[in-house]
């Protein structure tokens, strides 16, 4: 299996869905619960989930979880807070994941990017995109040293996450076959079940 260090993105403002997103639940399940069960399914890949959030998740404590100082940085500001955290303990992946928790099918597209990836050795990253082409930044496999090097690049605090992929380069779009799609609000997301904030 393939070692792979995830970064979950959990810790926004959260408030157009009007709760914290990790903690809603959609059919009685919280949305991290979700995301760290489809992450521990994917067969072809190891991989170590790092959660970023400001609040106490009750959480497994075999499952980090960190913030960026002061939190709410917006997205790169979590990322980068992931990968140190990732530098230390999660130091034998050279492949990083980036997903956000309100992608709650996310975690699916993690081998279409990978496979990706691994076909073009110089590339960046593979991010995946929807059907219209759009791309989804915060769904994508990145090569551990380039993140880094993207992250340098832009800097960390209230920078959008699609400028690492400027910053990067050598990016691959992947279509993931709606794994990539987000929900912003609790009506967006009653479409796949029933939500309590």
């Amino acid at each position: 299996m393939i070692p792979v260090c995830v970064i979950i993105l959990a810790g926004g403002r959260s408030t157009r869905m009007g709760a914290d997103k990790a903690q809603v639940r959609v059919e009685g399940i919280r949305l991290i619960d979700a995301m760290l069960s489809s992450l521990s399914s994917l067969s072809s890949l190891h991989t170590t989930p790092i959660v970023v959030s400001p609040f106490d998740l009750g959480l497994s404590p075999e499952i980090p979880t960190v913030s960026e100082n002061p939190p709410f940085g917006g997205p790169v500001a979590g990322i980068a807070a992931g990968l140190a955290h990732a530098q230390t303990h999660c130091s034998e992946a050279e492949l990083v994941a980036i997903v956000a928790v309100d992608a709650p099918r996310s975690a699916e597209a993690l081998p279409v990017l990978l496979m990706a990836l691994e076909a073009e050795l110089t590339t960046a990253a593979a991010v995946a995109v929807d059907d219209e082409g759009f791309m989804q930044p915060l769904c994508a496999v990145w090569r551990k040293q380039a993140l880094l090097g993207a992250i340098e690049k832009v800097g960390t605090r209230d920078v959008p996450a699609k400028a690492l992929y400027t910053a990067a380069g050598s990016v691959l779009k992947c279509k993931t076959q709606g794994a990539e799609r987000d929900y912003d609000t609790p009506e967006e997301l009653s479409q796949i079940g029933r939500v309590e904030l």
